[in-house]
């Protein structure tokens, strides 16, 4: 990161506890992020909470766009600016370990869901400590393309062969309880888009299941920023990755003191 640059920026804070810290990565998402921050700016319930925006690798004046809404920020809730390396992980890690909330919400700069996630999550008679949004819920409604469904399919196989994990979706949107979010993604590695399958492993591995909830899509899901199969490549690449990681973090013995 370049040093000459202030690494946050914040609008003025509010005086009451924090309930939710919503965090967004955000990568050349100039023209997304004003209707993002917008619907994020009251969320449904009223609860009170933070939105950590987190810029990383832009080039298109992300940074300049997230300066001026700091200026005419008036939302009820807090926002947050600030740079990271490439990269999702990347972008999650420096977003989460500024968070102050007790519940951590991971989603896209374009809210692909809009706030059905988070209504999902507040229908729960209970909270679950880790919740995903997930596109494979059998009443979420999405309308995905067949190279989109045939990948998925790919990739769910592939994580229960490689990593045990049965999840339907570890690309969606995710709502953890706080502290355990700190935890468990300061303890991640992978610097791009399988740090969430990553997470999920963790978590997974230190006792706790996500709960996949249902969503709507708010769009259907056509072209992407993202090429799909150089992204495909990435993301299989790290799921042997994280096999070898798993392995060797069952492998780990702790001594008693």
């Amino acid at each position: 990161m370049n040093a000459a640059v202030p690494p946050s920026l914040a609008a003025p804070a509010v005086t009451r506890p924090w309930v939710l810290s919503v965090v967004v990565p955000a990568c050349n998402a100039r023209t997304t992020l004003p209707e993002t921050l917008a619907r994020l700016g009251s969320l449904p319930g009223g609860a009170p909470h933070e939105i950590i925006v987190v810029e990383n690798g832009s080039d298109d004046g992300t940074w300049e766009l997230l300066e001026s809404l700091l200026e005419t920020w008036n939302e009820p809730s807090h926002l947050v600016a600030l740079r990271s390396g490439r990269g999702l992980g990347a972008a999650y890690r420096t977003g989460v370990a500024a968070s102050r909330g007790d519940r951590v919400l991971l989603t896209a700069d374009d809210l692909p869901f809009g706030t059905s996630d988070i209504e999902a999550v507040l229908a729960c008679r209970s909270l679950p400590p880790f919740a995903i949004g997930s596109k494979a819920h059998p009443r979420s409604r999405v309308r995905r393309n067949l190279a989109r469904r045939v990948a998925t399919s790919v990739f769910r196989t592939a994580r229960r062969a490689l990593l045990g994990l049965d999840v339907g979706d570890t690309q969606g949107t995710f709502v953890i309880e706080g502290d355990l979010a700190r935890r468990l993604v300061a303890d991640t590695t992978i610097p791009g888009f399988g740090m969430t399958t990553e997470l999920v492993a963790l978590a997974a591995r230190s006792g706790t299941r996500p709960v996949e909830l249902p969503v709507v899509l708010r769009h259907s899901e056509g072209p992407s920023r993202v090429h799909f199969v150089s992204y495909s490549a990435r993301m299989l690449a790290d799921l042997v990755r994280l096999r070898r990681r798993m392995r060797h973090l069952r492998d780990v013995v702790v001594l008693p003191l």
